[in-house]
């Protein structure tokens, strides 16, 4: 079993900078879970912990039900895939697989086998005389993966671990990895800035920022009811649609000053629930967001239209994004690439009702 239990985690450097700042988190036995967020969020520093190539400042981390917060690395029964993948190289690939077999006594009859059927499920097994210098990115990535393979550990650690591929090959790459985790039956912990891969690989996702845990959920979850402002603008490609607006009376008023749009709760499903009189907090400044494909460019029942014009649009062969200049901003929709919109043309959007967001302005956090 490697459940592992982070408690009340932190890390403060000797200059006061604190990476981590008191993360409890409870990752399942064969659990892939993906650490995401922006640079500096705290991601790479908590697999470090986990790891023990950082010291813990406070907390503990528990692997198997054992407290390996005070164990060396090697005694954690864990394997890294670092960002540069860390490979001797003045060693043949044979060698770097084999390394840690060797570090641990194994016999050498044992160490080819178990090195040969690695390389072959990575299909390997014609590089394994080269040296690093004479692969490709993507063969020493496999060839870094080998390494940790072998060791058969309770738990693989990826740190960003396809940021040197190319976007091609860090699709292939993706879909490997994937398959591997079911095929090893293993936990993975995988650290990455990137939402895509983070979206398309984890069973759950962490998303952090500042050192703090912001949510930790599916990842279809996340982007559907993201818990506050920061996950919904960082969960998502193109960024969510965020627009000021209040919650006044009886009305959802998006857009202050000039122009503004004024909607009864009745109109947007469960919004009655969410905001009550009592809560004062709740009828001050709020947030509205609307994911781009909540955007129409035609008419929707019962939404007034917003007008404005076209800013420019941008063709991903499958869809097209048409960016358009309001007095509420900037809004963005993902539209069908069959229809062209000319830039300067004016245009009406329209909002789903029953798809948009609302968050505290304050707290920024999701009240809907």
């Amino acid at each position: 079993m490697a459940k592992i239990e982070l408690k009340n985690l932190n890390k403060t450097y000797a200059n006061g900078f604190e990476a981590v700042k008191d993360i409890n988190l409870d990752i399942e036995d064969k659990e892939f879970i993906v650490l995401v967020g922006p640079s500096g969020c705290g991601k790479s520093t908590t697999l470090r912990m986990i790891a023990g190539l950082e010291e813990v400042s406070s907390g503990s981390i528990n692997i198997g039900e054992v407290d390996v917060t005070e164990m060396e690395p090697r005694d954690r029964d864990i394997a890294m895939v670092f960002q540069n993948y860390a490979l001797y190289p003045h060693m043949t690939v044979y060698e770097n697989m084999a390394f840690s077999l060797k570090i641990r006594k194994m016999k050498k009859s044992e160490i080819k086998d178990k090195v040969t059927e690695v390389a072959k499920i990575l299909g390997i097994e014609n590089l394994l005389d080269r040296r690093p210098a004479q692969l490709s990115g993507g063969q020493r990535q496999r060839v870094a993966l080998g390494r940790a393979m072998v060791r058969s550990p309770k738990v693989f650690l990826m740190d960003e671990p396809l940021s040197n591929l190319d976007a091609k090959l860090r699709v292939q790459t993706r879909s490997e990895i994937i398959k591997l985790h079911k095929m090893l039956n293993t936990t993975f912990i995988y650290v990455t800035h990137d939402q895509t891969e983070a979206m398309t690989m984890g069973t759950r996702i962490v998303v952090m920022n500042n050192g703090v845990i912001q949510q930790v959920d599916s990842p279809q979850r996340i982007y559907d009811e993201p818990n506050n402002i920061f996950v919904a603008s960082f969960i998502g490609s193109p960024q969510m649609n965020l627009i000021n607006g209040v919650i006044n009376n009886n009305d959802v008023v998006i857009g202050q000053g000039s122009f503004s749009l004024k909607y009864k709760k009745k109109s947007i499903d469960n919004l009655e629930v969410a905001i009550t009189t009592e809560d004062k907090a709740l009828r001050n400044e709020v947030v509205v967001g609307v994911r781009a494909e909540d955007v129409a460019l035609s008419k929707v029942e019962g939404m007034e239209p917003i007008s404005g014009t076209v800013e420019f649009t941008e063709h991903l062969g499958s869809e097209t994004l048409v960016y358009v200049k309001t007095e509420l901003g900037t809004i963005v929709s993902r539209s069908t690439p069959s229809v062209m919109y000319a830039v300067g043309s004016k245009i009406d959007v329209y909002f789903k009702l029953d798809k948009i967001h609302i968050f505290d302005k304050e707290t920024e956090k999701r009240i809907m």
